[in-house]
Protein backbone atom coordinates (compact mmCIF):
# COMPACT_ATOMS: atom_id res chain seq x y z
CA UNK A 1 0.00 0.00 0.00
CA UNK A 2 2.50 2.50 0.85
CA UNK A 3 4.67 1.84 -1.85
CA UNK A 4 1.92 2.02 -4.38
CA UNK A 5 1.19 5.47 -2.88
CA UNK A 6 4.40 6.77 -3.30
CA UNK A 7 4.68 5.48 -6.67
CA UNK A 8 1.49 7.57 -7.62
CA UNK A 9 2.83 10.42 -5.55
CA UNK A 10 6.29 10.15 -8.70
CA UNK A 11 8.54 9.13 -6.14
CA UNK A 12 11.08 6.37 -7.77
CA UNK A 13 11.38 2.98 -5.69
CA UNK A 14 15.23 1.88 -5.45
CA UNK A 15 15.03 -0.57 -3.06
CA UNK A 16 12.61 -3.24 -1.41
CA UNK A 17 15.32 -4.20 2.24
CA UNK A 18 14.12 -6.87 3.99
CA UNK A 19 15.02 -6.52 7.88
CA UNK A 20 15.35 -9.98 9.28
CA UNK A 21 15.80 -9.82 12.64
CA UNK A 22 18.20 -12.41 13.95
CA UNK A 23 16.46 -12.81 17.90
CA UNK A 24 12.68 -12.42 16.57
CA UNK A 25 10.26 -12.98 19.28
CA UNK A 26 8.63 -15.97 19.72
CA UNK A 27 4.74 -16.68 18.41
CA UNK A 28 3.31 -17.53 21.58
CA UNK A 29 -0.13 -19.37 19.53
CA UNK A 30 2.64 -21.56 18.04
CA UNK A 31 -0.34 -21.72 14.97
CA UNK A 32 1.23 -19.30 12.80
CA UNK A 33 5.06 -18.84 11.41
CA UNK A 34 7.21 -16.82 13.53
CA UNK A 35 6.57 -13.33 12.30
CA UNK A 36 10.46 -12.23 12.27
CA UNK A 37 11.02 -9.49 9.06
CA UNK A 38 10.25 -6.01 8.19
CA UNK A 39 10.59 -3.96 5.21
CA UNK A 40 12.11 -1.12 4.49
CA UNK A 41 11.09 0.81 1.21
CA UNK A 42 14.16 2.85 -0.15
CA UNK A 43 12.52 5.78 -2.50
CA UNK A 44 13.52 9.30 -3.94
CA UNK A 45 11.56 11.84 -4.77
CA UNK A 46 12.24 12.30 -8.32
CA UNK A 47 12.63 9.50 -10.94
CA UNK A 48 15.36 12.08 -12.83
CA UNK A 49 17.77 13.67 -10.31
CA UNK A 50 20.06 11.13 -9.20
CA UNK A 51 20.00 9.73 -5.10
CA UNK A 52 23.09 9.21 -2.38
CA UNK A 53 24.51 5.89 -2.18
CA UNK A 54 27.85 5.28 0.03
CA UNK A 55 28.29 1.94 -2.06
CA UNK A 56 31.80 1.70 -0.72
CA UNK A 57 30.78 1.55 2.72
CA UNK A 58 28.00 -0.18 2.48
CA UNK A 59 30.51 -3.00 0.72
CA UNK A 60 33.29 -3.14 3.35
CA UNK A 61 30.28 -3.48 6.16
CA UNK A 62 29.27 -6.76 4.27
CA UNK A 63 33.09 -7.92 4.01
CA UNK A 64 34.01 -6.06 0.73
CA UNK A 65 31.62 -7.98 -0.83
CA UNK A 66 28.29 -5.77 -2.36
CA UNK A 67 25.30 -5.11 0.41
CA UNK A 68 22.13 -7.37 -0.38
CA UNK A 69 18.84 -6.53 -0.04
CA UNK A 70 18.65 -8.54 3.18
CA UNK A 71 19.98 -7.32 5.95
CA UNK A 72 20.28 -9.73 9.16
CA UNK A 73 20.32 -7.46 12.32
CA UNK A 74 19.06 -8.06 16.11
CA UNK A 75 15.81 -6.18 17.40
CA UNK A 76 16.16 -3.71 19.95
CA UNK A 77 18.51 -4.41 22.79
CA UNK A 78 17.87 -3.63 26.81
CA UNK A 79 21.24 -0.97 26.10
CA UNK A 80 18.52 0.85 23.89
CA UNK A 81 16.20 0.84 26.54
CA UNK A 82 17.99 2.78 29.59
CA UNK A 83 15.55 5.80 29.03
CA UNK A 84 12.62 4.33 28.29
CA UNK A 85 10.35 1.92 25.73
CA UNK A 86 8.71 3.06 22.83
CA UNK A 87 5.86 0.13 21.34
CA UNK A 88 7.47 0.81 17.93
CA UNK A 89 10.97 1.50 19.04
CA UNK A 90 13.49 0.44 15.88
CA UNK A 91 17.17 -0.68 16.97
CA UNK A 92 19.93 1.52 16.26
CA UNK A 93 21.80 -0.49 14.22
CA UNK A 94 19.27 -0.48 11.78
CA UNK A 95 18.95 2.97 11.70
CA UNK A 96 22.50 3.67 11.78
CA UNK A 97 22.98 1.59 8.88
CA UNK A 98 20.79 3.02 6.41
CA UNK A 99 21.65 6.76 7.58
CA UNK A 100 25.00 5.70 6.58
CA UNK A 101 24.21 4.43 3.38
CA UNK A 102 22.19 7.35 1.93
CA UNK A 103 23.61 10.71 2.85
CA UNK A 104 26.82 12.66 3.78
CA UNK A 105 28.35 14.00 7.25
CA UNK A 106 26.46 17.22 7.83
CA UNK A 107 23.72 16.25 6.16
CA UNK A 108 20.00 16.53 7.19
CA UNK A 109 17.59 14.39 8.12
CA UNK A 110 13.77 14.93 8.59
CA UNK A 111 11.84 12.43 10.33
CA UNK A 112 7.77 13.31 10.53
CA UNK A 113 6.94 10.27 13.09
CA UNK A 114 9.93 10.85 15.66
CA UNK A 115 8.72 8.03 18.25
CA UNK A 116 12.03 8.44 20.50
CA UNK A 117 13.89 9.27 18.21
CA UNK A 118 16.09 6.66 17.62
CA UNK A 119 16.61 8.15 13.85
CA UNK A 120 17.86 10.94 15.59
CA UNK A 121 20.22 9.61 17.65
CA UNK A 122 21.59 7.77 14.80
CA UNK A 123 22.13 10.86 13.10
CA UNK A 124 24.10 12.72 16.27
CA UNK A 125 26.60 9.71 16.55
CA UNK A 126 27.03 9.38 12.61
CA UNK A 127 27.65 13.75 12.37
CA UNK A 128 24.44 14.27 10.80
CA UNK A 129 21.75 17.01 11.85
CA UNK A 130 18.44 16.15 12.94
CA UNK A 131 14.56 17.56 12.85
CA UNK A 132 12.06 15.31 14.58
CA UNK A 133 8.47 15.86 14.63
CA UNK A 134 6.28 13.90 17.40
CA UNK A 135 3.00 15.16 18.51
CA UNK A 136 3.13 12.54 21.79
CA UNK A 137 3.94 14.37 24.86
CA UNK A 138 5.41 11.14 26.40
CA UNK A 139 7.35 10.17 23.62
CA UNK A 140 8.96 13.46 23.09
CA UNK A 141 9.92 13.58 27.07
CA UNK A 142 11.67 9.96 25.88
CA UNK A 143 13.59 11.56 23.03
CA UNK A 144 15.26 14.50 25.09
CA UNK A 145 15.93 11.75 28.20
CA UNK A 146 18.25 9.90 25.13
CA UNK A 147 19.81 13.19 23.60
CA UNK A 148 20.52 14.42 26.86
CA UNK A 149 22.20 10.53 27.34
CA UNK A 150 24.83 11.58 24.31
CA UNK A 151 26.45 14.43 26.79
CA UNK A 152 27.62 11.47 28.53
CA UNK A 153 31.12 10.78 26.69
CA UNK A 154 31.21 7.09 28.11
CA UNK A 155 27.44 6.13 27.15
CA UNK A 156 27.94 8.22 23.68
CA UNK A 157 31.08 5.11 23.25
CA UNK A 158 29.60 2.50 24.39
CA UNK A 159 26.32 2.94 21.91
CA UNK A 160 28.71 3.13 19.01
CA UNK A 161 30.83 -0.04 20.63
CA UNK A 162 27.44 -1.78 20.23
CA UNK A 163 25.88 -0.32 17.39
CA UNK A 164 29.39 -1.88 15.42
CA UNK A 165 29.37 -5.14 16.86
CA UNK A 166 27.25 -6.74 14.01
CA UNK A 167 27.19 -10.88 13.25
CA UNK A 168 29.80 -11.79 11.02
CA UNK A 169 31.45 -8.23 10.15
CA UNK A 170 34.60 -8.65 8.78
CA UNK A 171 37.89 -7.69 10.98
CA UNK A 172 41.03 -5.28 10.57
CA UNK A 173 44.39 -6.35 12.49
CA UNK A 174 45.69 -3.08 13.65
CA UNK A 175 49.65 -3.47 14.09
CA UNK A 176 51.88 -0.73 14.70
CA UNK A 177 55.72 -0.71 13.14
CA UNK A 178 57.98 1.77 13.33
CA UNK A 179 58.32 3.94 10.08
CA UNK A 180 61.06 2.20 8.20
CA UNK A 181 60.01 -1.12 9.15
CA UNK A 182 56.19 -0.20 8.20
CA UNK A 183 57.09 0.83 4.46
CA UNK A 184 59.53 -2.35 4.08
CA UNK A 185 56.61 -4.43 5.02
CA UNK A 186 54.55 -2.87 2.53
CA UNK A 187 56.95 -2.80 -0.22
CA UNK A 188 56.94 -6.97 0.27
CA UNK A 189 53.19 -7.35 1.97
CA UNK A 190 54.30 -8.75 4.87
CA UNK A 191 52.85 -8.39 8.15
CA UNK A 192 54.32 -10.20 10.95
CA UNK A 193 54.27 -10.13 15.01
CA UNK A 194 55.14 -12.00 17.97
CA UNK A 195 52.18 -14.37 19.87
CA UNK A 196 51.54 -13.73 23.33
CA UNK A 197 50.91 -11.27 25.72
CA UNK A 198 53.70 -8.54 24.83
CA UNK A 199 54.11 -5.64 23.82
CA UNK A 200 54.15 -5.96 19.70
CA UNK A 201 52.37 -9.01 19.64
CA UNK A 202 48.87 -10.29 18.54
CA UNK A 203 46.12 -11.53 21.08
CA UNK A 204 44.09 -14.20 19.15
CA UNK A 205 40.50 -13.48 20.22
CA UNK A 206 36.72 -14.38 18.71
CA UNK A 207 36.71 -13.19 15.01
CA UNK A 208 39.99 -13.75 14.26
CA UNK A 209 38.75 -16.11 11.36
CA UNK A 210 36.88 -13.43 10.03
CA UNK A 211 40.25 -11.30 9.60
CA UNK A 212 40.30 -9.51 5.91
CA UNK A 213 42.42 -6.47 6.57
CA UNK A 214 45.58 -5.31 7.94
CA UNK A 215 46.15 -1.93 8.98
CA UNK A 216 49.89 -0.79 9.80
CA UNK A 217 50.96 2.19 11.63
CA UNK A 218 53.42 4.34 13.48
CA UNK A 219 52.72 5.16 16.96
CA UNK A 220 48.80 6.34 15.83
CA UNK A 221 49.95 8.08 12.60
CA UNK A 222 50.43 7.18 8.42
CA UNK A 223 47.40 4.79 8.79
CA UNK A 224 46.99 2.67 5.89
CA UNK A 225 45.03 -0.22 5.59
CA UNK A 226 45.22 -3.74 3.40
CA UNK A 227 43.78 -6.53 2.24
CA UNK A 228 45.14 -9.83 3.11
CA UNK A 229 45.73 -12.35 0.19
CA UNK A 230 43.77 -14.87 2.85
CA UNK A 231 41.15 -13.94 5.00
CA UNK A 232 41.57 -15.71 8.50
CA UNK A 233 44.92 -17.45 7.91
CA UNK A 234 48.63 -16.96 9.29
CA UNK A 235 51.85 -18.62 8.74
CA UNK A 236 54.67 -19.27 11.05
CA UNK A 237 58.28 -18.17 10.45
CA UNK A 238 60.82 -18.79 11.88
CA UNK A 239 63.55 -15.41 12.37
CA UNK A 240 65.82 -16.51 9.57
CA UNK A 241 62.67 -16.92 6.81
CA UNK A 242 62.12 -13.06 7.96
CA UNK A 243 65.85 -12.26 7.39
CA UNK A 244 65.95 -13.77 3.93
CA UNK A 245 63.00 -10.89 2.89
CA UNK A 246 65.03 -7.81 4.51
CA UNK A 247 63.66 -7.94 8.03
CA UNK A 248 65.89 -7.95 10.97
CA UNK A 249 63.53 -9.54 13.74
CA UNK A 250 65.08 -9.58 17.05
CA UNK A 251 62.64 -10.52 19.86
CA UNK A 252 61.44 -14.03 19.63
CA UNK A 253 62.52 -17.19 17.14
CA UNK A 254 59.39 -17.61 15.50
CA UNK A 255 56.31 -14.94 14.48
CA UNK A 256 52.77 -14.67 13.08
CA UNK A 257 53.54 -13.89 9.33
CA UNK A 258 50.25 -12.64 7.30
CA UNK A 259 50.62 -11.92 3.36
CA UNK A 260 48.72 -9.05 2.07
CA UNK A 261 48.45 -7.47 -0.84
CA UNK A 262 50.33 -3.67 -1.04
CA UNK A 263 48.00 -1.52 -2.40
CA UNK A 264 46.33 0.89 0.24
CA UNK A 265 42.66 1.17 0.66
CA UNK A 266 40.33 3.77 1.43
CA UNK A 267 39.00 3.96 5.16
CA UNK A 268 36.95 7.07 6.44
CA UNK A 269 38.48 6.70 10.08
CA UNK A 270 40.63 4.77 12.78
CA UNK A 271 39.31 3.65 16.01
CA UNK A 272 39.16 6.75 18.70
CA UNK A 273 41.73 4.39 21.04
CA UNK A 274 44.31 3.74 18.39
CA UNK A 275 46.41 6.99 19.82
CA UNK A 276 46.25 6.35 23.56
CA UNK A 277 49.54 4.99 24.37
CA UNK A 278 48.37 1.43 26.29
CA UNK A 279 46.84 0.35 22.85
CA UNK A 280 49.13 2.36 20.54
CA UNK A 281 51.50 -1.09 20.61
CA UNK A 282 49.84 -4.14 20.54
CA UNK A 283 48.56 -5.45 17.93
CA UNK A 284 44.68 -5.90 18.17
CA UNK A 285 40.99 -7.36 16.00
CA UNK A 286 38.75 -4.27 15.55
CA UNK A 287 35.78 -4.88 13.62
CA UNK A 288 35.96 -3.42 10.09
CA UNK A 289 32.56 -1.16 11.22
CA UNK A 290 34.96 0.77 13.34
CA UNK A 291 36.75 2.54 10.24
CA UNK A 292 33.52 3.27 8.14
Amino acid sequence: MVQRCLQELGYKILNIITWQKTDPPPNLSCRYFNFSTELIIWARKSEKVPHKFNYEIMKHLNGDKQMTDVWRLPAVGKWEKSCGKHPTQKPLRLLYRIILASTDEGGTILDPFAGSSTTGIAANLLGRNYIGIEKEKDFYDLSVARRNELQDSEKRQKLLDNIRKTENCATVLVNHARKELRELMIEKGICYLRAGDSKGSLQVTPGFERMKYVLLHTNGENCQMFQLKKEGTFQIWTKENLEKYGFSPEHSPYYIVLHFDNKPMEFLQTPSDLKQRMNTYKARLYPINDFV
